[in-house]
């Protein structure tokens, strides 16, 4: 019976103190006066009782026959001058239960903003951006899509990959619809010694009325800023696979409209035109490289993966490559051979024989902005080769990887650290004396090539 009273009275002050505290009037006196309550005073209600148990299905019945208690709608629903941006509210926001929540305050100030400012560019080629790397006429196409135009798509595109959970949908707009709004353009002026877009792009939220309340916050906030570099955690990795499945969209139609415009006997735009040779040593393992070295591998492996290849053929791809062997181009060379059988290519030339070969691949023309695609499409070269001719140098070449950093020990002992893919020479159907005929200017001084591991 003592146990009986005792969870009774427990109750009772739970439920006094919710009344208290959640009543539509607030806390008040009889004579309807305001009363304030210490956390201290309320504090002794539940530690006079800190080693009693009781169940949360024995407290449930508190709120759940409280049925008058609702969040308060919103005053007014918005009216944006962008039809599909209304559209897009009234279909994933207006009768949302969230939407008179801090989280949907946050998203009708997103669309505010896209809606004011977001007819700029989805593309920005300022200093530190990933944008930049573009190829021009890549570039050029993609200033034609406005920013609130393919906002809208990779939100679309983020509801499609969480099947439209409903109660992942406020953390996944924020995420997708926050994502470039570094781009618009006042921010870009107030922000631009921030660095990069997606820092902006936090900034530009951690502003908005409510964003600090919400408990995802450093979750979208994470996702956002990792949307161009290798994501951690499912709402990133979701987000950077929308914002690319968007692109790809986005560069197919241009590809369509190129080969309309061809069919019509229109003038086509300029063909993308491959990136210089680099020379050696410029390719150097770093933490913001494409190119992994071994010993980064072994405390964070790049997690690289194959991905289709639609435009790849492997002869096509090693005529493409087997004229750069012992060129020079100035001071620099693209492939070496030695008289070992071995022929070491800088990983440059297998990008330009991929944009050369797959030009019309939406991958290859987004793969210079996005360092994890471009890895992963190289990395899938590698292991189709190797598949297919055997063309690669068996033990020069790490499982997992597409090539690593070699020592080219020049003659006078000056060594030069870069990275290098191996092949074998026979894949490109020549002795290796032929290869070594053909050597010339600086080519000629080196003297031995050695993993740097």
């Amino acid at each position: 019976m003592l146990e009986i009273a005792l969870i009774a009275g427990i109750l009772a002050a739970i439920y006094g103190l919710w009344k208290t505290l959640f009543s539509p009037a607030g806390p008040e006196q009889a004579d309807g006066s305001k009363k304030e309550i210490a956390l201290e005073a309320l504090s002794t209600i539940w530690s006079r009782y800190k080693n009693t148990e009781i169940s949360l299905e024995q407290l449930a019945g508190l709120w759940r026959s409280q049925a008058g208690f609702s969040p308060s709608p919103v005053a007014e629903d918005p009216a944006f001058q962008h039809p599909e941006i209304q559209d897009f509210y009234d279909q994933y926001v207006k009768e949302r239960t969230f939407a008179a929540t801090p989280a949907g305050g946050v998203v009708r100030e997103i669309l505010g903003l896209l809606d004011r400012e977001g007819d700029c560019p989805s593309v920005m080629n300022w200093k530190g951006e990933a944008e930049r790397l573009m190829e021009k006429n890549v570039y050029d196409v993609l200033t034609e899509v406005k920013l609130y135009r393919h906002t809208l798509n990779v939100a679309e595109e983020m509801i499609k990959a969480f099947n439209g959970s409903a109660a992942m949908l406020p953390k996944i707009l924020i995420a997708s619809l926050g994502h470039d709004l570094g781009k618009l353009p006042s921010y870009r002026k107030t922000f631009y010694s921030m660095g990069d877009h997606p820092l902006i792009s936090i900034t530009i939220l951690d502003g908005l009325k409510g964003y600090m309340e919400l408990p995802y916050r450093v979750e979208v906030n994470k996702a956002i800023s990792d949307h161009h570099r290798i994501p951690k955690g499912l709402l990133g990795e979701k987000l950077k696979e929308a914002d690319q499945a968007v692109r790809r969209i986005e560069m197919a139609r241009n590809v369509q409209s190129h080969l309309e415009e061809i069919k019509s006997g229109a003038e086509p735009e300029e063909p993308i035109q491959p990136a210089p040779l680099t020379g050696p040593g410029r390719h150097k393992a770093g933490k913001d490289s494409i190119f992994i070295s071994h010993e980064q591998g072994e405390r964070e492996r790049p997690n690289m993966k194959e991905v289709p290849l639609p435009w790849f053929d492997a002869e096509r791809f090693l005529a493409e490559l087997k004229p750069y062997i012992n060129r020079m181009d100035g001071p620099r060379w693209g492939a070496f051979s030695m008289p070992n059988g071995y022929v070491y290519f800088q990983a440059g030339v297998l990008e330009e024989a991929a944009k050369k070969l797959g030009r019309s691949n939406p991958d290859i023309a987004l793969m210079d902005s996005d360092r994890e695609l471009k890895r992963n499409i190289l990395y899938s070269i590698v292991c189709n080769l190797r598949r297919e001719k055997d063309a690669m140098a068996r033990g020069l070449i790490k499982d997992g990887y597409f090539g690593g950093p070699f020592i080219v020990r020049m003659q006078g002992g000056k060594e030069l650290s870069s990275f290098y893919t191996p092949f074998n020479a026979e894949a490109f159907g020549e002795t290796v004396s032929y290869f070594e005929e053909k050597k010339k200017g600086r080519i000629m001084e080196i003297e031995e090539v050695r993993p740097k591991i």
